[in-house]
């Protein structure tokens, strides 16, 4: 699950990255309106966002996982914070 969560985080900064370029450089779509190429870079920003978080929230699950399963291993139960 860890490697899974890194793989999505390195994804979405990969997709990001790469929506900056394209943003920077002025790339976009030939013989579309403006706004349609907005839309895409919009897009591509968001679901950069939605990697990088899924990729958080996974290795977040992985980290609790371990905790508990440590905790429960050492018979002092729940480990205080």
């Amino acid at each position: 699950m860890r490697r899974f969560g890194r793989f999505l985080m390195a994804l979405g900064a990969g997709v990001g990255a790469l929506t900056a370029l394209a943003i920077g450089a002025h790339l976009g779509l030939a013989n579309v309106p403006w706004l349609v190429n907005v839309a895409l870079a919009k897009l591509g920003l968001v679901a950069s966002i939605a990697m990088m978080a899924g990729g958080a929230a996974s290795i977040r699950i992985a980290n609790r996982r371990e905790h508990r399963q440590l905790a429960s291993r050492s018979g002092a139960g729940e480990l205080e914070r």
